[in-house]
């Protein structure tokens, strides 16, 4: 039997609401699966347009096993290609970010414009034909300061997820942003069980002290017009002339909440940590714009900062996980901001949730695991993540099923 077989069965004898089976965390053949019918065919986040300000700049993302580069050419376009010379398939960018007019192969110096264009081969036969071979590009969309990639050959639908994000996102300008701070971070865990444990709160209290500081988990999700907490503060903040409410989509989440109590930021004391506004914004004290998008980033954009986080997958038990720091471009460190407190909160937060990633991988990977129930009070989040996921693979896998209603979250 087909491992393409075996997960369809295990995806039609699956518990609704229940953990994946064992396989889906650690079975290399599964893991291939992935790869295939989710990373190499859906949007992935890449990275912030600030990190391309110019043209020349660039930044080097891996999927699975497939290098990237994003790099903005001499019109000012945002550009992505498969990382891969055309010569003998060398790796031509190595470092994590830079600035080039051209990119070289170190291999043999084949060399491209911005363009994908190839600019130079030397040493090559009288019947070498340069006009057909450039760098291979990949689909490339922005929505208000953030990019996205997609390896496939046809991309899914992008518009739907622009129209919804771009007016929470707007006054913040992140376009026009710098990179503050950038930390990488292996998990020897299984990605899903990474989106998993970004996607509740169930957990927080006992585990992220730091975070529970300022960060609101606790309301009510199905009505929030009229929770005590949200309700003004919505109001408040759209007499401010900024966009509010709660977006649920299959594919991705995205609201406007406040932070507990006084607080104005994520922080230790939960008063800003950069002194200038991210944005064109009337004030700091407007909660943040809190969104995932499936399968490979969550995010927080507030007054003051945002903090961006990417999950790659590199292999069945080992994922990759980027958060890169935002602050207005005009901020200075040292001056407007001191990268410790900016970054604190959530370093803390991160290796707290590698420690316990890692723990979980440990249990699935026993003898003694079988699928549980989750909560549908505290874990919604987790549930439309792994139903999204159920759903993706068996389309792919020419199951088609209506897609489950999803569940009302509360973070």
């Amino acid at each position: 039997m087909s491992s393409r077989t075996e997960m369809l069965d295990l995806l039609k004898s699956r518990k609704q609401f229940f953990t994946l089976p064992q396989r889906f965390y650690s079975d290399p053949a599964f893991y291939e699966l992935d790869l295939e019918l989710i990373f190499n065919k859906q949007w992935i986040f890449a990275g912030a347009e600030c990190e391309v300000a110019s043209p020349g700049q660039y930044f080097t993302l891996t999927i699975g096993r497939t290098p990237v580069i994003v790099v903005r050419d001499r019109a000012g376009m945002i550009r992505a290609f498969f990382n891969t010379c055309r010569h003998r398939g060398f790796k031509i960018c190595d470092a994590e970010r830079g600035k080039s007019l051209s990119l070289a192969c170190p291999y043999h110096q084949w060399t491209y414009d911005l363009s994908g264009k190839l600019l130079y081969a030397g040493r090559m036969h009288e019947e070498f034909d340069p006009s057909g071979i450039a760098l291979k590009p990949i689909h490339v969309e922005t929505v208000e300061g953030t990019i996205f990639i997609c390896l496939a050959e046809q991309a899914p639908a992008f518009e739907p997820y622009r129209a919804a994000l771009a007016p929470y996102l707007k006054p913040h300008n992140l376009a026009k942003a710098k990179l503050a701070h950038e930390v990488s971070l292996i998990e020897k865990a299984n990605w899903k069980l990474v989106m998993e444990n970004s996607r509740e709160c169930y957990h927080c209290g006992a585990r992220h002290p730091e975070l529970m500081r300022t960060f609101l988990d606790h309301y009510n999700v199905r009505d929030p017009e009229n929770d005590p907490i949200i309700g003004p503060f919505w109001a408040r903040v759209r007499a401010d002339g900024l966009h509010c409410g709660m977006v649920h989509h299959p594919d991705f989440r995205i609201s406007r909440l406040p932070f507990t109590e006084s607080a104005h930021s994520i922080t230790m004391d939960g008063k800003p940590a950069v002194a200038k506004l991210l944005g064109d914004l009337p004030h700091g004290d407007i909660g943040s714009v809190r969104w995932v998008h499936y399968p490979s980033t969550f995010n927080h954009v507030l007054g003051d900062y945002a903090v961006l986080i990417r999950m790659l997958p590199l292999g069945p038990l080992e994922t990759q996980f980027t958060a890169k720091w935002l602050v207005a471009r005009h901020a200075e460190e040292g001056r407007d901001y001191d990268l410790r407190r900016l970054t604190e909160v959530w370093d803390e937060t991160n290796r707290q949730d590698i420690a316990l990633v890692e723990r979980n991988q440990i249990g699935v990977n026993s003898l003694g695991y079988e699928p549980g129930p989750y909560s549908q009070v505290s874990e919604g989040g987790v549930i439309n993540f792994v139903e999204w996921y159920c759903h993706t693979i068996e389309g792919e896998l020419g199951e088609k099923r209506m897609r489950p209603p999803l569940v009302a979250v509360a973070s």
